[in-house]
């Protein structure tokens, strides 16, 4: 798969600041449709952990085990931390 930098590019379908996203060939993926696309701007309030912990407040994940939410915690983390290397 291919993440372009949006930034590189001076156009509005490009701007990284839209609040409305717009259907983009985000994913150069074949078959797959246009997606809008959010990127948080914050991993405290919308990043990989926050994302578990409200699922989990949801109980989207009742009934799995605690070896599962000790994996998709430290699956969040890593994401969370990862840094961009170009």
């Amino acid at each position: 798969m291919f993440f372009p930098d949006l930034n590189a590019r001076q156009l509005p379908q490009f701007q990284t600041n839209l609040i409305f996203t717009e259907p983009c060939d985000f994913i150069s993926q074949r078959g797959l449709p246009p997606c809008s696309v959010n990127r948080p701007s914050s991993t405290r309030f919308a990043g990989a952990v926050a994302t578990i912990q409200s699922f989990t407040a949801d109980r989207l994940f009742a009934g799995q085990t605690p070896e599962f939410f000790q994996v998709v915690m430290n699956l969040a983390q890593q994401a969370d931390t990862a840094q961009r290397e170009l």
